[in-house]
């Protein structure tokens, strides 16, 4: 899922979320009208609302059925059989406004019932069919928190129906008590799927699915008090509350119909692609505006209807345990929430630490392994190279210790023997310095000094050609460095410049600074570094030399990021480039 679509989605959502809000604030506007009009005047509200929006339910949940199956949802069946409730309750609707406003009496059981009791396990079967693949990750006690919340529901809805309905014959009974029974079934997944929702991000639409069953069951709970008390009456609160539940199930099969469109994708709801806080960014300011609208709505209704006036002890029971129920449900919200992003917060702490441990970790065995294998390689190399500087060693001994004993140190011969029995010792002493140079890194010893000094010692103690001229930049810079180390740098620089030069010529070194660095540059007049050795030229072990370790230049740009600088190199002319900061920490040395 890339940046651009989830951004689209973002912005989908957010631009449904402000519809939903004008859509509820709009309605509420309506039904304030209510205590200003008498049953004939408001008739003119109730019977287009409760037409048109359960007729747009249906449409929209029969639409997105359609689309799923087109697009070979498992999902399909669960919104058809929830089309199939839809169209129960807005059948149910019209019965019912039939017999309110044009038919005579109020019979109990009507046909309405009937289709509003067909509807409840259609709803339970399409949050059973959605919640399956939640199952197995929902802990007992969050199934144990739901029934318990809607036994808080159901106990006193049933006993207050039972208690109403005693002396009338079975089927009335049954009905009436199936009402209560089929809510607080019906509320027990939506419980658990509120819950899942908080523990794991989802879907905004799964989310307007959700809030519109919580706001349907304290609707059915609210309705049945007003009935069994007397109080209900055509416009009471409790239709708006009922209004709110099916605006919320529109917004959230069109949400999800535009979400197929978006992303193609067959089961988005539960798919690990969607990474969305939506209970942080929408849950939580729709239920507190909800309760809000709720509130004010009930105390306008209290203050102009003389009917609320004549409320008894039951209903005000009633509406006590609504709120009571909703009140927790709000607070385990919020309590929840507040825990998991402490819980998250603190899994990512350790994590991160474990990564930076694990990172820091892996690096030193790396550099261990590295610095292992070229010791490894390099004992193999050394035991060839360091060979034939032995020998020569050897055998120079063995002929001066058969030369005659009246020979003297003076004689050519001997002499000549020397000088080869040195220039061995040399090789060998230049090869252990490569390793140990390698292999060693020494905390720096840092002094303030002079760069030319530094570059002028170091020349002084490499036997120079007569036919190179060596020139150095007069421009003096002082920097913090280590003395000893660097030294190193420049004389192995300087060598390997000279012995590039077989016919003599020329090399350079400049100095230049910049900000609060320096730029040193080593030219020769040599033939130039090869194009596909440039490359490697820093890598330890690889050398064009028959007699090098090919530890030099590596050990070169190990003191110089040591010393926090950087070298690089460029043919044309060969150019060995150093950048050193001019005043360095000892506190931020790397060792």
């Amino acid at each position: 899922m890339n940046e651009s679509i989830l951004k689209t989605k973002l912005v989908n959502d957010k631009r449904i979320f402000i519809w939903l809000i004008a859509a509820l604030v709009g309605i509420t506007i309506i039904y304030q009208l209510r205590p200003f009009l008498d049953d004939e005047q408001f008739m003119w509200i109730s019977i287009p609302t409760y037409s048109i929006i359960p007729g747009l339910l249906t449409f929209f949940t029969l639409r997105l059925a359609i689309k799923l199956r087109h697009v070979n949802s498992s999902h399909a069946k669960a919104f058809a059989i929830f089309a199939l409730g839809s169209a129960f309750w807005f059948i149910a609707e019209q019965i019912w406004q039939l017999y309110d406003h044009v038919w005579s009496g109020d019979p109990f059981p009507s046909e309405a019932d009937i289709f509003y009791i067909a509807a409840y396990p259609c709803h339970i079967a399409f949050l059973l069919i959605y919640l399956k693949p939640t199952f197995k990750k929902i802990n007992r006690n969050v199934w144990f928190f739901a029934i318990a919340l809607a036994f808080s529901f159901l106990i006193p809805s049933l006993l207050a129906s039972y208690d109403d309905m005693q002396g009338e014959d079975i089927f009335p009974t049954s009905i009436a008590l199936a009402y209560p029974i089929l809510s607080s079934v019906q509320l027990i997944p939506a419980i658990v799927g509120v819950m899942y929702l908080i523990k794991k991000p989802s879907n905004f639409s799964w989310m307007l699915i959700l809030f519109g069953f919580i706001l349907y069951n304290i609707a059915d709970t609210y309705f049945l008090f007003a009935e069994l008390d007397g109080s209900y009456y055509d416009g009471h609160p409790v239709d708006l509350i009922f209004v709110y539940g099916f605006i919320f199930f529109i917004f959230a099969f069109y949400h999800h119909s535009k979400f197929i469109n978006i992303f193609h994708d067959k089961d988005t709801l539960f798919s690990d692609k969607v990474q969305f806080e939506t209970i942080t960014k929408f849950g939580i300011p729709l239920t507190v505006s909800i309760v809000c609208m709720v509130i004010l709505i009930t105390l306008i209704y209290s203050t102009f209807n003389e009917v609320n006036q004549d409320i008894s002890a039951n209903f005000f029971f009633g509406i006590v345990t609504i709120l009571g129920v909703l009140a927790v449900v709000v607070i385990t919200i919020n309590k929840n929430l507040s825990r998991l992003v402490k819980m998250r917060t603190s899994e990512l702490v350790v994590q991160r630490d474990n990564l930076e441990n694990l990172v820091e970790e892996k690096t030193r065995q790396i550099l261990k392994s590295e610095r292992l294998s070229a010791i490894g390689e390099l004992s193999g190399r050394l035991a060839h190279d360091l060979r034939n500087p032995l020998s020569v060693m050897k055998m120079s001994l063995e002929l001066i210790k058969q030369s005659p004993s009246d020979s003297k140190i003076s004689d050519s011969t001997i002499t000549k023997r020397i000088d080869l029995i040195e220039k061995s010792i040399d090789r060998i002493s230049h090869q252990v310095d490569d390793v140990l140079g390698y292999v060693r890194i020494s905390p720096l010893n840092l002094t303030n000094v002079s760069l030319v000094e530094v570059i002028e010692s170091s020349l002084s103690k490499i036997n120079v050609p007569s036919d190179i001229e060596v020139s150095i930049d007069k421009n003096d810079i002082k920097i913090n460095c280590d003395i000893v180390k660097l030294d190193a740098v420049f004389i192995n620089l300087i060598v390997n410049s000279i012995q590039e030069m077989h016919q003599g010529g020329k090399i350079e070194i400049k100095i230049s600074e910049k900000d609060n660095f320096v730029e040193m540059q080593f030219i020769d007049s040599g033939n130039g570094i090869p194009d596909v050795d440039i490359k490697k030229i820093f890598e330890p072990l690889f050398t064009t030399k028959q007699k090098g370790t090919g530890l030099g230049l590596a050990s070169c740009k190990n003191i110089i990021e040591q010393h926090h600088g950087e070298i690089s190199v460029k043919n044309n002319p060969t150019t060995f480039t150093i950048h050193l900061p001019k005043m360095i920490s000892s506190l931020s040395v790397k060792n």
